[in-house]
């Protein structure tokens, strides 16, 4: 009888990653295509490379807040409250030990703004919650969005003050910034069991669609200026795609390891999952539109969100595979 448990068990194991690595294939395809369109309507002249920033100001200031709103439009319960303050924990500290590291090595390694950004902040949004939907079921999408928290805080104030070189935040910018504002309204629902109107959930979500095909469409704008054996000539990119895919992620799982708590709390390893496919995902394409923004090197961080994408088709399933061996 163990023995036939074992097997189901393992059986479901062997799904779930097939799922995942199925889906996370998919995704990227169809975010291939919304990228390919961006770069032939650069190259065929009905768009120019400089139109991106106005996709890229539209993206960042109206359709990521709708995002956001959206991931917090969720049914609260105890269990649900629980998973979601540990994953916030974890996401904090995971970002903490990332933005440390990032900073001692980011003189060794002359590493520019795009560079530590782009190792620190993943693809948290309209790449991993609709995977997350699609392979581990909706109900799973709320703890990706409590990743949502600390990962636009901390883009709006550390992201954007590496960005632009600036030491010292802007608070009043940062404050009445429609991305926190957005977490601090999407917060206020959540724990007051309150719904907007039926008319304003419709707008909302509707504009939630567009983040990824206008993510990518500005990546394909950038990159259509450039010549595409440069893309993938760009030798520092692999270095720092390695970084953003491969040895920050296990780092995480490393640590995770040695605390020692899912061994103790076995019950939020199905939790956990959920901020592991987030922090082991590709370059954030929030980055790369604040990089079209402030004009800070956009092409540097278009070709690490193409090379990102392409390859975390291979590093995603291996990281959840590992994770599983580990704690499952």
């Amino acid at each position: 009888m163990k023995c036939i448990r074992y097997n189901s068990l393992h059986h479901r194991k062997g799904i779930i990653e097939m799922e995942l690595s199925l889906v996370l294939v998919s995704k990227l395809m169809s975010m291939m295509i919304y990228m390919l369109v961006g770069y032939l309507v650069v190259r065929i002249g009905i768009l120019k490379p400089r139109d991106s920033r106005i996709l890229s100001l539209l993206a960042v200031w109206v359709v990521q807040p709708c995002m956001i709103l959206k991931s917090f439009q969720i049914e609260l319960t105890r269990e649900r409250m629980q998973g979601f303050i540990a994953c916030l924990v974890f996401a904090f500290i995971t970002y903490a030990v990332w933005i440390s590291l990032t900073e001692l090595i980011k003189k060794p390694l002359k590493l520019d703004p795009i560079d530590q950004t782009t190792l620190i902040y993943s693809n948290v949004g309209n790449l991993v919650l609709p995977l997350v939907a699609m392979t581990l079921g909706e109900e799973m999408v709320f703890y990706g969005s409590c990743i949502q928290i600390p990962f636009n805080l901390l883009t709006w104030t550390h992201g954007v003050s590496v960005i632009r070189g600036e030491k010292t935040f802007h608070w009043k910018n940062i404050i009445l910034n429609p991305n926190i504002i957005a977490v601090l309204l999407g917060l206020f629902l959540l724990l007051t069991h309150l719904h907007p109107p039926d008319v304003i959930r419709t707008s909302v979500e509707g504009f939630a669609q567009m983040i990824a095909p206008m993510s990518m469409l500005v990546v394909g704008m950038v990159i259509a200026n450039v010549n595409l054996k440069e893309v993938f000539s760009f030798r520092k990119a692999y270095l720092i795609i390695s970084g953003r895919l491969i040895v920050y992620p296990v780092l995480l799982l490393a640590l995770l390891y040695i605390s020692g708590f899912l061994k103790r709390c076995p019950e939020y390893v199905p939790f956990f999952l959920v901020p592991l496919l987030s922090f082991s995902a590709p370059p954030s394409s929030t980055i790369s539109q604040l990089s079209v923004v402030y004009d800070v090197k956009p092409v540097e961080a278009g070709i690490y969100n193409v090379i990102g994408a392409l390859a975390c088709i291979v590093t995603m399933p291996m990281i959840v595979l590992f994770y599983q061996f580990l704690f499952a």
